[in-house]
């Protein structure tokens, strides 16, 4: 049981490294540009990349101690339109993102699906969430989920080894049961 389970998490690892891989960081970029601002043409795509770039190089200005080599130097990271239109036309082929009427980029549900894949599923700042989540409301969500898979490991273990938990169990179930009383009040 616990060998299927590492071995799927491997899996699920080396999975997500190939996508990675697959994907090159101009491709998770104009992904993650499209996904995070909405349609986009070309050079606002490179214009976004240069500045997600600046951005990253000024935060790590801020931080004195561990990132003293960066200090003084902001470096323009701006792709090419050279890399960028035939990375687009790619990405159409591939069905990732679709080119409208307008000349602007956006990405399609197979597109969504590789930014759930790489960053998680319920990305939190995604705009392809009909409601935006907070960084509190994700981190629940987060916590829920990850919860509700460990429950899923215990539902499999066999009962003689959960029997020895039992205390445990009783006092986690008490202190759920005091969390969901609390959301009926008001």
């Amino acid at each position: 049981m616990l060998d299927n389970l590492f071995k799927n998490i491997h899996e699920e690892f080396h999975e997500k490294i190939e996508e990675m891989q697959k994907s090159k960081g101009l491709r998770i970029w104009i992904l993650h540009i499209l996904d995070q601002h909405g349609p986009k043409n070309g050079v606002e795509i490179m214009d976004a990349v240069q500045a997600h770039h600046e951005n990253i190089h000024r935060i790590l200005q801020k931080d004195d101690i561990n990132h003293k080599h960066h200090r003084g130097h902001i470096h323009s990271k701006r792709p090419s339109p050279g890399s960028v239109y035939p990375m687009l036309k790619k990405m159409v082929d591939e069905g990732l993102i679709v080119k409208r009427e307008d000349g602007r980029y956006d990405l399609t549900e197979k597109g969504q699906k590789i930014i759930h894949k790489l960053f998680g599923f319920g990305h939190p700042f995604s705009r392809s969430h009909e409601k935006r989540m907070d960084r509190g409301t994700f981190a629940i969500e987060s916590v829920l989920t990850e919860i509700d898979g460990y429950i899923s490991y215990l539902e499999d273990v066999k009962r003689e080894k959960l029997i020895l938990h039992t205390k445990l169990i009783d006092e986690l179930n008490e202190r759920f049961k005091k969390i969901r009383e609390s959301l009926q009040e008001e």
